[in-house]
């Protein structure tokens, strides 16, 4: 018992031994390893190999200010002097270490007072915004102006500038092209959903992680301190714990205080008076009031049908047609094609959505190009199949294959078993076995074989070569056969060599079967295999025949041609309106018109959206009739702005009605229910108000509004018509829909008249002030009754004012 507890405790004692020994060895190891490497550092330190990794920093800090030395404020200077002396004294493994490097490498990397030098070609920035853009004049004008008064200063002032309008009219496309045109630097950062000033403002240095703001990056990623920044989505800003970051903007965009932006990370002033910013939004509403005053605002509106189609033309299919990898002889879009896809498809304001309907054309043109060149392929997958002829006829490889593999069976299963018995046979036998083996072969082979060798080798060689190659065949084969009675395939790869030398020598399927059995040919010969070559190898290296059998070279196929070569005489494809829905489906868009006369009570109005300008219908109907029953019910998720203007439209109607017919109590006694469709749609705005009117009393007496006309306008009390937006939109939106009288309010005239010739074309506009010169027009009322009513009216208007 006590030799067993003393065992044990050995056993114990010498695993702890083992264990401490090898600690021992491993931290004697590394102590020894940080020895050798600490003697290195300071003999090359000594030898001035080598520098410290403080002093290194330190000297490439320095190094990067060079560069910037004449550009560097003062004040900073000192502040990067202050911590390259404190990085000295601090350890390299402390934490604060790694704070004041990082800090000292953004300071140094910041391009101080490097500018990018800008180019005033008005000519060149004209030619490159519409390289790049068609349409956009007043964008355009706008950038040719800064241009020029940059030129007449000899500098350019940081400007903030806001391109307002509904996605896809190319915003963020025309910040590169202004940045293209003035030669600067671009950046962009998209402050979409923002809830963090420090993205904006940057970190405390005191956080981990911590890093300068998106200001600061920008500057060292352009290297130039007048760069073009494109903020995209500001009125997009969003709001949360972390602060708000529209009022970080305020400093930032406001050319009076940029000039000192204050990093929080950096926590120097930095210079940002020079930097050209360019801010997008699809409306201004949103964005807070402030921040918006800081910008000069330029609305980019959606394009009509016609300059849709030169985008489509010189821009879109274009770069969608080589994207795909289609050249265009092999596919084209018509026009009419192109006409129906914007106006079925894309009724968007912009072109982003045509873009993605071209790409998918091509992308379904390129997928009918490769099909058809695999089926071209199939049918030109063929093997030939030798005749004995000059003449060869193609066969499926398929098939070849198929008869030769039934047709080898026998001969591989009768070989294999020959091999077998010659390898049991002594010595003493093998050379009688090699005599009976030759007589064999020359006996059946040399009467077919020679006879094939020395007619077709007649056709490619002279009588002497083709005597010597004979006898550097026959000699080959005796030699072959007398080294081993193992070594029974080489004559065959010999005869093989004569058989089909240059590749051009060929059977058919049954003079192939036939040498099979004979031993002559081997089953690689049923594939194209290079015989000669691989009999070549044969004579001088025996050993290497059972590899070269495997090996599969065709000299008689030529290179396979490529995809152009293939598609070079195939048909042009070609997509117009007939097969148009085959690549983009069933159209998206029916036509903006649901009337083409609209019937009593109906009348169409123009509104204003974020993707644009569209029309809009406002229909009336009875509900019930009954004295003391008037009453007006609204649908279709109206807003309470036109909620509102819906109850302004019906005290003037009642008021317009009662002068024009006085005994008439229509609305007293009439329950009204009037709906704004699409009822999916939330609509808003004050716009409708003159519409909701000319329903009313359409419905009121009985009878239809004008055909082709279309109008906008807010309505007061009195009957006055006040000024609305988005003329340009709703132009646009009434030319689409066929419209060939549109009504404005006359303070809206100005905003007409700038806008371009073809967009105004084929209109009979009328511009108003008061309710009864649209009931004139909407109507058709000439008679001297209506002209006293709006006499009575504007004096009504009048009183009502006093």
């Amino acid at each position: 018992m006590a030799l067993t507890l003393l065992k044990k405790d050995l056993d114990i004692y010498k695993l702890q031994a083992s264990i401490a020994k090898a600690i021992d060895e491993k931290i004697s190891g590394e102590q020894r390893k940080f020895l050798l490497m600490e003697q290195l550092k300071a003999i090359k330190k000594e030898l001035g190999l080598e520098a410290d990794d403080k002093t290194a920093l330190t000297a490439k800090f320095r190094e990067r200010l060079k560069e910037y030395k004449d550009g560097v404020p003062e004040h900073v200077l000192q502040v990067i002097e202050e911590e390259m002396t404190k990085l000295q004294m601090l350890e390299a493994s402390s934490s604060e270490f790694n704070v004041t490097r990082n800090y000292l490498d953004w300071l140094t990397s910041i391009p101080w007072g490097q500018y990018s030098k800008e180019n005033f070609d008005v000519r060149r920035a004209q030619k490159i915004l519409d390289e790049d853009h068609y349409g956009l004049t007043d964008v355009k004008e706008r950038i040719l102006e800064f241009i020029a008064v940059g030129r007449l200063r000899g500098s350019v002032q940081g400007k903030i500038i806001c391109l307002s309008g509904p996605p896809g009219v190319g915003k963020t496309s025309i910040g590169k092209s202004i940045a293209k045109a003035l030669n600067r630097k671009f950046f962009r950062f998209s402050v979409g959903g923002l809830s963090d000033v420090a993205e904006i403002k940057g970190h405390r240095r005191t956080y981990v992680g911590a890093m300068p703001g998106k200001m600061v990056q920008c500057l060292k990623s352009t290297g130039t301190a007048n760069p073009l920044v494109l903020i995209d989505e500001i009125d997009k800003l969003g709001r949360g714990h972390a602060g708000d970051p529209a009022s970080a903007l305020l400093e930032l965009l406001d050319p009076e205080q940029n000039a000192n932006f204050l990093d929080h990370y950096l926590d120097v002033p930095i210079d940002l008076s020079k930097v050209l910013f360019v801010c997008t939004a699809n409306v201004v509403e949103t964005i807070p009031g402030p921040l918006l005053d800081r910008m000069e605002v330029i609305r980019l509106v959606g394009y009509i049908s016609d300059e849709k189609m030169h985008i489509a033309r010189d821009y879109l299919e274009p770069n969608a047609r080589t994207g795909s990898g289609i050249k265009p002889e092999q596919a084209r879009i018509t026009e009419t094609a192109l006409s129906v896809l914007i106006e079925t498809y894309c009724r968007e304001a912009g072109v982003r959505n045509l873009q993605k309907h071209i790409e998918k054309i091509y992308r379904k043109i390129a997928l009918k190009l490769v099909s058809k060149d695999a089926e071209i392929r199939e049918k030109m997958k063929v093997v030939s199949v030798p005749t004995g002829t000059d003449e060869d006829f193609s066969r499926p490889a398929a098939e070849v294959d198929d008869k030769a593999e039934d047709k080898i069976k026998d001969d591989e299963c009768l070989e294999s078993h020959e091999r077998e018995n010659v390898k049991d046979e002594d010595q003493l036998k093998s050379h009688e076995v090699s005599s009976e083996v030759s007589s064999e072969v020359s006996s059946e082979a040399s009467s077919e074989v020679s006879a094939e060798v020395s007619s077709e080798a007649s056709l490619e060689r002279e009588p002497n070569e083709k005597e010597t190659e004979e006898q550097d065949s026959t000699s080959s084969d005796g030699n072959a056969i007398s080294q081993d009675s193992e070594e029974l395939q080489t004559p065959k790869s010999d005869e093989n060599e004569n058989v089909l030398s240059d590749g051009k020598a060929e059977k058919n399927v049954d003079e192939m079967h036939h040498l099979l059995r004979s031993g002559v040919m081997d089953k690689s010969s049923i594939h194209g295999t290079n015989m000669e070559e691989a009999s070549d190898k044969d004579v001088n290296n025996p050993e290497d025949s059972s590899e070269i059998k495997h090996e599969s070279v065709d000299d008689s196929v030529s290179e396979e041609p490529s995809i152009e070569e293939i598609l070079k005489d195939v048909e042009m494809i070609v997509v117009d309106e007939t097969n148009l829905s085959e690549y983009v489906g069933n159209a998206v868009f029916q036509s903006d018109r649901i009337y083409d006369q609209t019937p009593v009570g109906v009348v169409m109005g123009l509104a204003w959206t974020a993707m644009g300008g569209s029309t809009l219908y406002v229909e009336t109907t009875k509900i019930d009739e009954g004295e003391g029953k008037g009453a007006l019910q609204l649908t279709g998720q109206l807003g309470d702005v036109m909620r509102e203007s819906a109850s302004i439209a019906h005290t003037v109607s009642r008021a317009i009605l009662r002068e024009k017919e006085p005994t008439n109590s229509f609305f007293r006694d009439t329950s009204l229910h009037l709906h704004v469709p699409a009822g999916a749609t939330p609509k808003d705005g004050p716009s409708a108000g003159c519409t909701m009117i000319t329903s009313l009393l359409s419905v009121a007496m009985n009878k239809e509004v004008k055909k082709d006309v279309a109008m906008t306008g807010e309505v007061t009390l009195t009957g006055r018509i006040l000024p609305i937006g988005g003329v340009k939109e709703k132009t646009i939106a009434a030319r689409r829909s066929g419209v060939k009288t549109l009504i404005f309010p006359k303070a809206n005239q100005p905003d007409f008249d700038e806008l371009s010739s073809h967009i105004k074309e084929e209109f009979d506009v009328h511009f108003v002030e008061h309710y009864m010169e649209i009931f004139k027009i909407a109507f058709g009322e000439e008679s001297r009754n209506s002209e006293a009513s709006l006499s009575a009216a504007e004096s009504c208007s009048t009183s009502t004012e006093q």
